[in-house]
């Protein structure tokens, strides 16, 4: 059975096209049930509504919104071949109102050829309705898919002069600008949104880690983590790696053993906290608790020891021998 949602969709608004190929009696009874089988779409009675539609269809297979209703009844009973032939028919005579289905069908096609063409209308439509924003993100999407990042991006500013420059909008220029290997664009345009909201946690977390990725200068790092830490005080694995840049920097040193002591009594058998710790205080001149937690670092390791502890390790004993 049809689903009741299916038709809710349909562009109710649109009326029929002006057939000029039925005499003056088959227009009227074209319209007669065209907007019968509209009234009953609308009252959400689609089984009811279809032998009209069908009727309709009979009377002038050339109306647009016909097509696109036959369209999704044959896609709600799974007739492919037709679903997509009523939804070209839709989109050849009304272009403006029925683009969707057709153009997504052409998308998810496996012919690039078909993907091709889907684009160039598409680009085509959204020249000429520059205020529709849900065109302008399929044809992004589009764009995307076939891996034509600058363009999705040159979509990204007319998606912004309609929607506004929001999270979504800042993630996407985030994730254009890293598929076109821009790194340091796609910084920006994380620290671009932050300027705007400091206090979105999430954004605040996703800096931070793309920080990591990029390998960006500790000084950086160090405020990357302070943020996320005000937000989230009791996380560990922020603590940690604070108190590491800090230590790095040779800054606050007794801040960052006050936060990796915190860290490594919370998860007292993490080789990293320890070896963070055992650093710290190494660097602070205490050599004998250096070697102990730098020795806990390599218990808990298991068979297999990072580099860096044993790194460091080694240093603290010939230095403190």
């Amino acid at each position: 059975m049809i689903a009741g949602t299916l038709l809710s969709g349909a562009m109710l608004s649109v009326h029929a096209k002006e057939t000029l190929h039925l005499n003056a009696e088959e227009e009227q009874q074209f319209l007669y049930y065209f907007y019968e089988a509209e009234r009953l779409i609308q009252l959400q009675q689609i089984e009811q509504a279809k032998p009209i539609v069908e009727f309709c269809y009979a009377l002038n297979p050339d109306d647009a919104t016909i097509n696109h209703y036959m369209g999704l009844y044959a896609q709600a009973e799974n007739r492919l071949e037709d679903m997509a032939d009523y939804f070209r028919r839709a989109y050849e005579q009304a272009p403006q109102e029925y683009w969707y289905n057709h153009h997504v069908l052409l998308l998810q096609s496996t012919d690039k050829k078909e993907q091709k063409k889907a684009v160039k209308q598409l680009a085509a439509l959204a020249k000429e309705n520059t205020k529709n924003a849900e065109l302008h993100e399929i044809l992004q999407k589009a764009y995307i898919l076939r891996k034509q990042y600058a363009l999705a991006l040159d979509v990204q500013d007319r998606l912004d002069s309609i929607n506004g420059y929001d999270a979504m909008s800042a993630m996407q220029r985030y994730r254009l600008n890293a598929l076109l290997k821009k790194n340091k664009q796609a910084v920006y345009e994380i620290e671009r949104y932050l300027e705007l909201d400091p206090d979105n946690y999430q954004f605040q977390v996703f800096r931070m880690q793309l920080y990591e990725q990029t390998h960006q200068p500790l000084e950086k790092m160090v405020v990357a983590y302070e943020a996320v830490l005000r937000m989230d005080s009791r996380n560990t694995l922020v603590m940690n790696n604070l108190a590491w840049s800090l230590c790095l920097l040779g800054k606050e040193l007794l801040r960052a053993k006050e936060l990796a002591r915190i860290a490594t009594m919370r998860d007292y058998k993490n080789p990293i906290y320890l070896d963070t710790y055992g650093w710290i205080m190494y660097k602070l001149g205490d050599c004998s608790e250096a070697l102990f937690y730098l020795e806990r670092a390599i218990e808990y390791s298991g068979e297999k020891v990072d580099k860096e502890i044993i790194t460091h390790y080694r240093e603290v004993q010939k230095k403190c021998q």
